[in-house]
Formats: C-alpha cells, structure tokens, sequence
C-alpha cells in the first residue's frame, strides 16, 4: 500500500495541475458534472489526497494496497485512457494540456461544498507524520490511549498518526531497536515519540532521494527475510502480525522480544 512518502510524491507530480481548467471528469467511465471547474489546490493527509476546486468541491482520493496514479500530456493521455478499461479507472482528470488517472483506487469521494460527508474521513485521521509542524510526542500521547495493542498495530493505526504503513512502521522499529511485540503501554512516552520521529525521518529522507519510490536496496529489514542485519549480521526474521495479518520484519538480535539491546541500530 502506498504510504504517506508516496503521496507527497504523487501530489508533486499532479502540482502542474493547479491553477488549470477541467474538461473532462469520469470515474469508471462515467462523466461528471465538473467541468469548466478549475483546480485550486492539492494537498495530502497521510495516505489519502485532496484536490479543491474553485466552487469549494472536493475531491479526494486513496489509493489502498493496488491503486496507482498516472500522469500523462494530453495526447498521450487521451491515448492512455481509450485503452483502458473504464473500470480499472476510477478517476480521469483531463485539462488542455494534462491527463491525470488513478487506476484501480478503491475510494475516490467526490463532495460538495455542504456534502455531508466532507471531510469525515480525513477528519477521523491523527496528525500527518510528513506535515509541517509535526510533533512527535502529539503522536505518542494518541498512542498511548492503545497500552494493550503492540507497538507495530499502533504505528498502522491512521487515527494515532496518519502516513505510516508496513514499510516504515518495521524499518522505524528497528531502526530504534524495539520488537514490533511489545505492548505499547511497555513503552515510555520518550520511546514512542521517537519512533514517529524515526518514521518521520525515514520517509523524509527517501522523499529526497533521486530514486521515483523507495528502493529494498535502502531498507534495512523490509522484505528481507534471511538477509542479513546491517547492524550485527543476525539473519532478519519475518512474521505476521495484526488482523488482517500484515508481515513484519526484524532483528532478533537488535529487537529483542521482552526488552531492548541499548543499541540503535
């Protein structure tokens, strides 16, 4: 699943857009009623992605574990789109010179000014780990509320701190040497905090990296069962944690069950 990092990426991909006029609007096919409207904002919270138009309609977006987004000149764009399968793509913004899809996105809320649901749903969300202004010990008074959940189902929970998934919620565990096991209320408030600032930092950095998306090669225990700790060479272990179960992985050495090595790795 696309996590907070890869938003940001997608909402300065699309920021061309701002400030043009739409000429086509479809979901799976079906054309809406926003054209003539022009693109005033975008701006993503955690895992999800808003686009304001000038008439305070809203759009927004989240991609869950499959969906992508696709940016394309308008030729090619509208080259894009007519081999594609109206179903598979759940929205098409089309301006005069632009063509942006989301391709298999599973949510795509389109609301008005009044609309009852605008907003709930981002409205439900904890603190964007990536936003300006982030602090870390908001995160870890929210997590706190969860003593009986383990540290690794706290760190998903969007409502505590939304933008970390899978990735950054394991390589932010190890990267402060604490087993993704351990309850949250076994964790001082210090520890937690540091952990949303690991996590923050982590995807920070590979939001600066040349690279379109975060590359294995960068991670230090993600998807890399049997491989090597680059802290201490203990072979990395892999499990399934939560409901549904998510994989996880970690050092069994630098993350030790039931309490902490004292070195970060």
């Amino acid at each position: 699943m696309p996590e907070g990092d890869s938003i940001r990426r997608v909402a300065a991909k699309l920021a061309p857009l701002v400030g043009q006029t739409l000429e086509r609007v479809t979901t799976q096919g079906i054309e809406r009623d926003l054209a003539g409207r022009t693109i005033a904002a975008l701006h993503p919270h955690g895992k999800h992605l808003m686009i304001d138009l000038d008439d305070a309609t809203q759009l927004r977006m989240h991609l869950g574990m499959n969906g992508r987004v696709r940016f394309y000149t308008r030729d090619e764009g509208d080259a894009a789109v007519a081999r594609m399968s109206p179903g598979r793509a759940s929205l098409v913004l089309v301006t005069a010179s632009h063509v942006a899809m989301w391709i298999n996105a599973p949510t795509v809320e389109i609301a008005p000014r009044r609309g009852p649901s605008r907003g709930l749903a981002v409205g439900s969300l904890g603190p964007d780990v990536l936003a300006d202004g982030f602090d870390p010990h908001v995160a870890a008074a929210r997590a706190a509320a969860h003593p009986d959940r383990t540290i690794a189902e706290t760190l998903l929970d969007q409502r505590v701190a939304a933008g970390i998934g899978n990735i950054w919620k394991s390589e932010s565990l190890h990267a402060r040497g604490i087993d993704p096991r351990t309850k949250t209320g076994a964790i001082s408030a210090d520890e937690i905090a540091s952990l949303y600032q690991a996590a923050r930092e982590l995807m920070l950095a590979n939001l600066a990296s040349a690279a379109p998306r975060a590359s294995t090669a960068r991670f230090a225990v993600y998807s890399k069962t049997g491989q090597p700790c680059p802290q201490c060479s203990t072979p990395i272990e892999a499990f399934q944690m939560g409901d549904p179960p998510r994989w996880t992985w970690s050092c069994p050495r630098c993350q030790p069950r039931g309490g902490r090595t004292g070195v970060s790795c």
